[in-house]
């Protein structure tokens, strides 16, 4: 895959370079930037198929400089310094995250799913129009302290787009999970539990079990027992863990 590496600092271009020279061989770079507005000509003129883009750099961030494409149609890997509200919002519309320095078994990985991920669109010919999610990752910025927010979750044919107050509880399965929702069927996302639970915007959140995580405003009765279970509207009866009872009733009582 064609790759270009946007990033103000060059010694953090010359690292990822080599890094992916070793451990990805089917990543090709085609070009390097130290600016948004180099990052903007370069993709115009190469038209790549995946970019790895930092957010902070002076005078047009990573951020900035995606607002101005017109599409994106190709996959995006942030490599960044920073842990923060903002790249937790970035990696539900990204291919993946890394943070500097850099992880060589983290980038393999993120390679893969960007790999899966233009594999996945060749073979179904996808139209998944990522300009939209972005302009849906801004909103969800710019009023991150909204009741409830969307959140872009990930399946094998791109991302479904849910109102995180539709979800009634998700339930984990390994590398997966499925989304419960209100007056919908049940999504089937390409990430584990512990991945969306992190994502989610919403305090009205709480996990129960290893395996179920619930929005509480969904909860309609608690059945005594040894962990208990949570029922909730849809008429499911989940069951709650000892390690989370406590947990679970205080927020309930709240």
């Amino acid at each position: 895959m064609r790759a270009l590496i946007i990033d103000d600092e060059k010694h953090c271009i010359e690292s990822l370079s080599i890094l992916l020279e070793k451990a990805c061989p089917q990543v090709s770079v085609i070009e390097s930037c130290l600016n948004g507005q180099c990052g903007l000509e370069s993709i115009k003129k190469h038209k790549p198929d995946l970019i790895f883009l930092d957010i902070s750099m002076p005078k047009m961030n990573g951020f900035d400089m995606l607002s101005k494409l017109s599409s994106i149609d190709f996959e995006i890997i942030f490599t960044t310094a920073y842990d923060n509200y903002a790249i937790q919002a970035f990696k539900v519309s990204a291919s993946d995250y890394l943070l500097k320095p850099v992880d060589k078994q983290e980038l393999v990985q993120a390679v893969e799913t960007v790999a899966r991920r233009l594999q996945a669109k060749n073979n179904a010919q996808l139209m998944f129009n990522k300009t939209e999610q972005m302009q849906m990752l801004l909103e969800n910025l710019r009023h991150g302290d909204t009741a409830f927010p969307r959140i872009a979750l990930p399946t094998l044919n791109g991302y479904e787009i849910v109102n995180e107050q539709d979800i009634i509880y998700l339930e984990g399965d390994g590398n997966y999970a499925t989304v419960h929702r209100i007056k919908a069927g049940p999504l089937v996302v390409s990430k584990s539990l512990k991945y969306i639970e992190e994502r989610l915007h919403n305090k009205y959140f709480c996990r129960i079990h290893n395996s179920y995580l619930i929005n509480l405003r969904e909860v309609v009765r608690y059945l005594k027992g040894e962990g208990g279970q949570a029922v909730m509207s849809d008429g499911r009866e989940l069951p709650v863990s000892k390690q989370r009872k406590n947990e679970l009733l205080a927020f309930l009582k709240a």
